[in-house]
């Protein structure tokens, strides 16, 4: 990758190497990057680090806790569309959005 490169990471699982991608954010191998993932995910109470290298620590990364798509009415439309989709349901039609299954 170019120097001049900057990852941007929307994904739920572990798509890149942690250890790599620390390592050339750290020593300026690619300019940053964008993480809207945790490698590891809370399992209790009490702060939990994103990862097992200091991310949050680089000034080339902006980091969020998977959520960066989260918009203003982002919720209301999300809940309108379920209440549709019971109402759809109680008058015996699809729903909204289906996805289908292939046999």
């Amino acid at each position: 990758m170019k120097r001049s490169a900057v990852i941007v990471n929307v994904a739920r699982g572990e798509v890149l190497d942690e250890d790599a991608l620390y390592q050339a954010l750290a020593g300026g191998t690619i300019a940053g990057a964008a993480l809207d993932v945790w490698y590891r995910y809370p399992t209790a109470p009490g702060p939990t680090f994103p990862g097992r290298r200091p991310f949050h620590e680089l000034p080339n990364v902006l980091m969020t806790p998977h959520v960066s798509g989260w918009t203003e009415g982002m919720l209301a439309a999300r809940a309108d569309v379920i209440a549709g989709n019971i109402e759809r349901a109680a008058r015996g039609e699809p729903p909204l959005n289906r996805v289908a299954t292939v046999p």
